[in-house]
């Protein structure tokens, strides 16, 4: 096989003697242009060749007797190298894919580089120069792409229990709030009607005594309807559900309350009053929060079941 050097300064083949001849028959070929024969890495004139010596023109001027000649167009060989090309291209592909960059993108990048410098020194023997060029574009991309996920997620993920744990507490801290309110809102209620609380009142008095209905675990079934009696001292429905109750939903009033909108479990009874100031009134079943009849809160094991 032959290679020879255009006069456009490219290099050209291998090529069979027999395309060589034919070359020479068609005027692209004299005897000035360079060529390198089989098994041998100096590189000759055509005159040189003994094999070629009978195809060429005799008094052949050389270099530039043939103006007209067409350029030689690069020989495509079947043995033609595309595997490393190829690779890069898909690794570069599958990097663009989300949380993948960093694992292929890398491999697409190395890939890429040698297959473009194979192809720009041997075309003839390595091809896929653009694959090359694509492969290492996406490869790049898909390694900035992990790089930004990771400086944007790797934060969140670190500061993420952080975030839960000063979220519980505050909503923790805003439950006892409330229970402190629902506590002031007993007492208030309380001295102007004899110091007893709202369901140790009749209803002609405007309490809910003849509403209390203790459930199995001693807590009132109808605390709804005391909060309610008690609407001008707490003021808002809001304070009666605990903010890390997802299943409790505020009412928007006093007139629409019901169980479905109250959190706190509600204790009553004749020995809930200010004479008994540490006796359970009423307990946050998500925190284990307890008021204390004399409208303090205290954070401890619920004392009821």
């Amino acid at each position: 096989m032959y290679k020879l050097i255009g006069s456009d300064g490219k290099e050209y083949g291998p090529i069979s003697l027999e395309q060589l001849l034919q070359w020479i028959a068609q005027g692209r070929v004299n005897a000035r242009t360079k060529i390198q024969g089989p098994a041998s890495a100096d590189w000759k004139m055509a005159s040189e060749f003994p094999e070629l010596s009978s195809a060429l023109i005799p008094g052949d001027p050389g270099a530039g007797a043939y103006p007209q000649a067409p350029p030689i167009a690069p020989t495509q060989t079947a043995g033609q190298t595309k595997g490393m090309a190829v690779t890069s291209f898909v690794l570069g592909l599958v990097s663009l894919v989300p949380c993948v960059g960093g694992f292929t993108g890398i491999p697409a990048v190395i890939c890429g580089h040698v297959a473009h410098s194979r192809s720009r020194r041997a075309p003839a023997q390595f091809g896929g120069g653009g694959l090359a060029i694509a492969g290492l574009t996406m490869g790049y991309f898909g390694i900035l792409v992990s790089l930004l996920v990771a400086v944007v997620a790797l934060p969140g993920a670190v500061l993420m229990p952080a975030l839960f744990k000063a979220k519980a507490k505050a909503q923790q801290i805003n439950c006892i709030n409330n229970m402190k309110q629902v506590g002031l809102a007993f007492n208030v209620w309380a001295l102007d009607h004899t110091n007893q609380f709202v369901f140790n009142v009749g209803t002609n008095q405007g309490g809910t005594l003849e509403f209390c209905a203790l459930g199995s675990d001693g807590a009132d079934n109808n605390a709804a309807l005391h909060f309610q009696a008690m609407s001008n001292e707490l003021s808002t429905p809001i304070i009666l559900v605990c903010p890390a109750d997802s299943s409790k939903r505020p009412a928007f009033s006093f007139q629409n309350l019901q169980s479905v909108n109250v959190s706190y479990r509600l204790y009553s009874g004749t020995n809930l009053d200010n004479a008994h100031p540490q006796a359970t009134l009423a307990l946050c079943p998500i925190h284990g929060t307890v008021l204390l009849c004399d409208g303090s809160v205290q954070q401890r094991p619920f004392p009821r079941k």
